[in-house]
């Protein structure tokens, strides 16, 4: 909704509002008026709040015009409702002490949580949760244990290399790390966690059939001088079960999430006990 009479007001403040921001302070007597609508008045102490300490003059000036826009239209629905809603429906109060009433308990009971709430959460606790309930973690998209490495294309014994990182034994696993050491531009070893496929593609050259994941989990790729290596030890694929790994924060926030929604309810039943056993209420029916 825009209204030229809101444009020109905007467009007329802007110079004096402007220079009111090179003021180091702003006292009662230059509280301009900025706008009117009716018998509602907006002052500069009114919106000087959303200037940020670093924006420009210009800047200012944009959210300003943006600001006075947005409480005129403001004023003019509200003086529209006013006018057009019945008695009935201009009396609020029950739902203002509704809100009021849900917005006090629930500060109070956030609160507590803060204040009492145990947000410890322990590895068993998660592993147990995950033993009980892996069936509701799937995989959406791929995650793989591998290893990368980047090498030049005339790095010594190329031949060896492509045999230690496709092999499990710790002998070759050793050769490979110290061979790295000496020769590889990127030697990344991920057998041993998960992690997302989309990660590891982002690290391999474009004709790597845009990311796709290979089919039998090797993938070799010459790009220029420099030599893509990557061997997936394990894969887990978009239907598959999510390795324990992969899901530790979900089932962090499950666990606390448990635990503020008990929390909540003991806190309730506990108040409701406590005035119940010092007949600080009535039941009458």
């Amino acid at each position: 909704m825009k209204f030229d009479k809101i444009k020109s007001i905007g467009y007329l403040t802007m110079f004096w509002i402007s220079i009111a921001l090179l003021s180091s302070c702003m006292s009662e007597q230059s509280d301009k008026i900025v706008a009117t609508v009716f018998n509602k008045t907006l002052r500069f102490s009114d919106i000087k709040h959303i200037f940020p300490k670093e924006a420009t003059k210009d800047d200012s000036a944009t959210l300003a015009k943006m600001y006075i826009d947005k409480w005129i239209e403001t004023q003019l629905l509200l003086n529209k409702a006013e006018l057009n809603l019945t008695k009935e429906q201009l009396d609020i109060s029950k739902e203002m002490e509704t809100y009021r009433t849900s917005l006090l308990i629930y500060k109070y009971e956030d609160l507590m949580l803060h204040e009492k709430l145990d947000t410890v959460v322990f590895g068993e606790e998660i592993r147990q949760y995950y033993d009980n309930y892996s069936a509701n973690f799937i995989m959406d998209e791929y995650a793989v244990q591998a290893l990368l490495l980047r090498l030049s294309v005339n790095a010594p014994n190329l031949g060896n290399v492509k045999r230690w990182s496709a092999s499990s034994k710790e002998e070759d696993m050793r050769n490979l790390t110290e061979y790295c050491a000496a020769h590889a531009v990127v030697f990344e070893n991920f057998n041993d966690e998960w992690v997302m496929w989309q990660d590891v593609a982002k690290k391999l050259p474009q004709q790597a059939e845009y990311g796709k994941i290979p089919v039998n989990n090797r993938l070799e790729i010459q790009d220029g001088q420099t030599l893509y290596l990557l061997h997936i030890k394990e894969r887990k694929s978009p239907g598959d079960i999510a390795p324990q790994a992969l899901v530790v924060e979900k089932i962090k926030n499950i666990i606390l999430n448990k635990r503020k929604v008990s929390f909540i309810t003991n806190l309730e039943q506990k108040i409701y006990n406590d005035a119940l056993s010092k007949n600080q209420f009535k039941i009458y029916f």
